[in-house]
């Protein structure tokens, strides 16, 4: 899937973060939990599927499961290697459909939770 086939203004969110056009295919993406964060190459990306309430984003180490709405958009982006950062609102922020200091109401896609699991070696 190209990038040039969705323009990225339509897979941009709050909750996620897309390279610029200029820069190149970014070489890891940064998954940011409330109280940790894991940093996973992509060349070790498997695949990613699921649909607008639920994403899957296999690595070979480690499955990450995106929970929210519109995340197909997400699911085109990671298509697209746009993908840099995902990151897990807060619990408010989750709960009340609300983004960043300001506390406005947001109403694109939006995640309201990222689970990480590691596969056992």
């Amino acid at each position: 899937m190209s990038a040039a086939l969705i323009p990225a203004m339509e897979l941009a969110s709050e909750d996620w973060q897309l390279a610029d056009g200029d820069e190149k295919r970014p070489a890891a993406l940064v998954v940011q939990l409330r109280r940790r964060a894991y940093v996973l190459p992509y060349f070790r990306f498997v695949y990613a599927d699921g649909d607008n309430v639920q994403v899957k984003i296999a690595f070979s180490s480690h499955l990450v499961t995106v929970s929210g709405s519109g995340l197909a958009a997400l699911l085109a982006a990671l298509a697209s290697n746009l993908v840099v950062r995902i990151m897990q609102p807060t619990e408010n922020e989750a709960r009340f459909g609300v983004r960043g200091h300001g506390s406005a109401v947001h109403s694109g896609p939006s995640i309201t939770d990222i689970t990480v699991e590691e596969f056992s070696k």
